[in-house]
């Protein structure tokens, strides 16, 4: 039975060049070493006589010609080149790399979009102020976020025009907070469910947690601690996003929590 799909191979040099049209500079490079035929049918020379590569097209072309590195990598967003652990959410300030409660494994804390460095876990999390005896939980969701300026267009729609960076789904966290004690310090870590073995392994299953640091009038007195679960939201057919709570709370003296990172969400 003959197949019903066509591949781009298939086509017409003229169509190949037609699609080719609407494609930035750095685009059509990546077409061109997607395959020998493409690479032959593709020119280059007369698109650069009539247009100027931007900056973002210019850094897209060399990653692209550039040699794999086994140590570096590229930032899709900042640009910047980096080691491959920098792209490891457990590198962040805001990541614990294990539960501060159990003895985990080196695992990913947070989930991050390919290419996206560590450094830019603040622009994934939002506070949201609600009324007291409001709403007050974290909750995740997925969101799109525009690769040129960081922007995560639910919360700000952006205006850039770049062709070469794009958009991308991305997982984003947001804390409603009914009150003006708690979250003047977070960290989030993954924790194990009851029967875990490892959060790598297909046999156990892992959590996420935020263990945030409380005000408190008497800085002489214990540090207060919470620890909440990160519900993953659904949103129904009026847009509001639903989820659960779960939290635990407890004291720690303050050289418990002195080597917290002081990463403060007003900041973000």
């Amino acid at each position: 039975m003959a197949s019903q799909y066509t591949s781009l191979l298939s086509l017409p040099p003229e169509l190949i060049l037609e699609v080719a049209d609407y494609l930035p500079l750095d685009g059509t490079v990546a077409l061109k070493l997607s395959h020998r035929i493409l690479n032959c049918t593709l020119p280059l020379a007369s698109r650069l006589r009539n247009q100027t590569p931007s900056h973002c097209a210019r850094l897209a072309v060399r990653s692209y010609l550039a040699k794999p590195s086994q140590t570096h990598l590229r930032c899709v967003l900042c640009k910047a080149v980096y080691p491959l652990k920098s792209f490891q959410s457990s590198s962040s300030p805001t990541c614990r790399s294990s539960s501060p409660q159990t003895n985990v494994e080196d695992i990913e804390v947070v989930k991050l979009p390919p290419r996206l460095c560590a450094w830019h876990i603040g622009r994934l999390v939002r506070i949201v102020r609600t009324k007291p005896g409001g709403r007050n939980e974290w909750v995740d969701t997925c969101e799109e976020m525009c690769m040129h300026c960081g922007a995560v267009q639910a919360w700000a729609k952006c205006v850039c025009k770049c062709d070469s960076c794009g958009f991308r789904d991305v997982t984003v966290y947001t804390r409603f907070l009914n009150n003006d004690v708690e979250c003047k310090w977070y960290v989030f870590y993954r924790k194990l469910v009851e029967g875990g073995v490892s959060p790598l392994r297909k046999t156990g299953e892992s959590q996420l947690f935020v263990r945030e640091t409380c005000s408190d009038p008497d800085r002489f007195a214990p540090k207060r601690v919470i620890h909440m679960q990160v519900q993953h939201s659904t949103v129904d057919a009026l847009g509001v996003v639903n989820g659960a709570l779960t939290c635990t709370i407890d004291s720690c003296p303050p050289d418990v929590v002195s080597d917290l990172p002081a990463w403060s969400p007003s900041v973000l």
